[in-house]
């Protein structure tokens, strides 16, 4: 697979495909409302039925309202991206590259 540049999701609050196909995954950002817990499971696939590649949690009314995961040797999907996030105020970014 050859190396390009990464793309973003941008500023996600819904379950959804982030990418299909071969991908490279990058980082996985978590945005809390920083009340409630909240999470996000990515997938390799293109719906939550695929193999879990990670899953970012941050903890009801934590000091914390970003948490990231980045990956220095990228995971690499083999049929998609699709990100299932959980609660009320939550959203995320998802960098991957083809």
């Amino acid at each position: 697979m050859a190396q390009s540049s990464s793309r973003s999701s941008g500023l996600q609050t819904a379950d959804g495909i982030v990418a299909s196909g071969r991908n490279r995954l990058n980082t996985v950002t978590l945005i809390s409302d920083g009340t409630n817990a909240c999470s996000v499971i990515i997938y390799d696939g293109v719906t939550a039925a695929g193999t879990v590649l990670a899953k970012v949690s941050i903890g009801a009314a934590s000091l914390k309202s970003t948490e990231q995961l980045t990956y220095v040797n990228p995971v690499i999907t083999e049929t998609g991206i699709y990100a299932d996030v959980t609660a009320t105020g939550a959203a995320y970014i998802v960098t991957y590259g083809g």
